[in-house]
């Protein structure tokens, strides 16, 4: 990554006061996000792959920087650590663990049980059947427990298993572990976890409960029904995840947030914002413009679930704009994105995280900064 020249930082400067009061940080004088979250109680954390540390100086210290908690983009997953069913393979979860450690940070796994990630075999191994599939899953829960039981001590146990309101009217998605081992999946994922392991926190993570539309309004419906079943069932769950996947021009609404969440805190679960961002159905208007409108939607959404007083964490999906999943995959579709939307790629880069791409902060930053401290929007 190129050194920022003065130039950068003054536009970066300029940027910022167009759209900030003086009140706030003034250029080089704010401490790390990790420091102001944990003034509240909270840890901050950021999604991370292992070779960013290794290949970008400027990504390395900004993450030990502002992070206290790591997430791996990728090296939890059964395609990076289950490259052959034979196999296990460590080697990019590794560095991260040794990363935080250095650097006073906590991990969090993601994920043990999610229908995509993962390779070939994996797959036609889960057609075979119901034995087959079980046996799969507490070998890989047995295995990987084990070996992350010194570094990792929050895990996405399952992610994204409910069904999408606009092509199902069923509870939990089509997948191919629904139709190997059946519905009760989930709660033997769940069981499996918290027999390996019973100090474990055990979450369930989704995305889409974040706005002010039908499909929110249901997927809410369909998340708390998913919890609340597994709570009737005595299934060991700690926690549910709120990805967090903003999209800039969709509505919010505090109310409607407040609720789903209050109603996840009565079922004597926690909440944690996941994988924050801000999708953007297009890209082609005022970068200044654009930031100050994502950063508006992310203090009213972390406000709103930190007012709940039951947030544990809140973790972004990366910390750099040139690494988001927004800017590194060819499109965002609507099995991914919002309902509907196109992608975040039409008209130039996404800008969906604190820092752009030269490690300079945004508004998303500032956003960030003022909802831990429980200070309004300018």
């Amino acid at each position: 990554m190129p050194a920022a020249t003065r130039r950068d930082l003054l536009l970066g400067a300029a940027a910022t006061a167009a759209v900030f009061p003086r009140a706030a940080f003034a250029a080089g004088d704010a401490p790390p996000l990790r420091e102001i979250a944990a003034r509240r109680g909270l840890p901050f954390g950021v999604a991370v792959q292992a070779d960013w540390f290794e290949g970008d100086p400027g990504f390395a210290a900004t993450t030990a920087r502002e992070a206290s908690m790591l997430v791996p983009e990728g090296s939890t997953k059964w395609y990076d650590l289950r490259p052959f069913e034979s196999v296990f393979d460590f080697s990019e979860l590794d560095p991260i663990t040794q990363f935080a450690a250095r650097h006073n940070q906590t991990v969090r796994g993601h994920t043990l049980v999610w229908h995509a990630a993962m390779r070939k075999w994996t797959y036609d191994a889960l057609n075979e059947g119901p034995r087959r599939g079980r046996a799969l899953l507490e070998t890989h829960i047995d295995r990987v427990l084990g070996y992350t039981a010194p570094t990792i001590r929050d895990w996405d146990v399952a992610n994204e298993a409910v069904a999408d309101p606009w092509n199902s009217s069923e509870l939990l998605k089509d997948t191919p572990w629904l139709r190997s081992i059946g519905p009760d999946y989930l709660d033997l994922a769940f069981r499996l976890a918290r027999q390996k392991d019973p100090t474990l926190t055990l979450t369930y993570n989704d995305y889409g409960c974040e706005h002010d539309t039908d499909f929110d309004d249901e997927k809410r419906r369909r998340v708390l029904a998913l919890v609340r079943g597994m709570r009737d069932r005595n299934v060991p769950i700690d926690a549910v995840g709120l990805q967090g996947h903003l999209h800039r021009d969709n509505s919010f609404s505090a109310r409607k947030v407040t609720e789903f969440v209050r109603s996840v805190l009565a079922l004597d679960l926690k909440v944690i914002i996941t994988e924050l961002d801000v999708i953007e159905p297009e890209t082609q208007s005022d970068p200044a413009a654009r930031d100050a409108k994502c950063a508006e939607i992310v203090h009213a959404f972390v406000s709103t679930v930190l007012e709940t007083g039951g947030c544990t964490a809140v973790l972004c999906w990366g910390v750099s704009d040139q690494y988001s999943w927004a800017n590194t995959q060819p499109s965002l579709t609507p099995a991914e994105g919002a309902p509907g939307t196109a992608g975040s790629k039409v008209g130039g880069p996404a800008r969906p995280l604190p820092f752009d791409d030269r490690y300079r902060r945004k508004p998303m930053w500032y956003a960030l900064a003022r909802a831990f401290e429980g200070r309004p929007w300018p």
